[in-house]
């Protein structure tokens, strides 16, 4: 039973992991993005039970369970907003919590590959957090889009983003004016 459990929760993180790298990198819509979404989804809900399973045949590592619970609560969260659209910013916190669970997906990853070296256990928050921040400030408008910084041509009137405070500018000009 062990080894079932075992290889139902690594192929359900292989399949989630794939799942989050569709649903980070087609366009945010209806279509592949909720296909990707939902079977990362399910694959959250199948290696947190893996975890509670596997759980008694190694209990120096309780703190697994922790990680899952916080991993589960995360996407349930984060998929809860994108169905209801509850609040305002629902949709930079559905992505702040959707890009989190994805760190708890690449960290194992990397802890299997360096062989449980202490550095893969902190480098995908540490990569994945500023990565976070980022798209947040992107998604709030604060920031524009990467590829608007790093390819000027590529910016359209109807799509430009605004740079910060630009109505506060715009409005001192205008009292500059008179």
């Amino acid at each position: 039973m062990h080894t079932f459990l075992l290889a139902l929760h690594i192929s359900a993180g292989i399949i989630g992991l794939a799942a989050s790298l569709t649903a980070l990198l087609v366009r945010k819509r209806r279509g592949a993005h909720t296909i990707a979404g939902r079977v990362f989804g399910a694959t959250v809900v199948v290696v947190a039970l893996s975890t509670y399973a596997l759980l008694p045949s190694a209990p120096e590592q309780w703190w697994l369970g922790i990680i899952a619970t916080a991993t589960l609560a995360a996407a349930a969260i984060g998929v809860y907003l994108a169905w209801r659209k509850p609040v305002p910013q629902w949709y930079r916190i559905h992505l702040v919590l959707m890009m989190s669970t994805v760190i708890a997906y690449v960290t194992p990853v990397a802890v299997q590959f360096s062989d449980g070296h202490a550095l893969a256990w902190l480098l995908p928050t540490l990569v994945g957090s500023p990565l976070i921040a980022y798209r947040a400030l992107v998604a709030a408008r604060v920031l524009p889009p990467s590829y608007l910084v790093l390819m000027p041509w590529r910016r359209r009137a109807s799509r430009a983003v605004p740079p910060p405070n630009a109505e506060a500018r715009t409005e001192r000009a205008r009292t500059a004016e008179r």
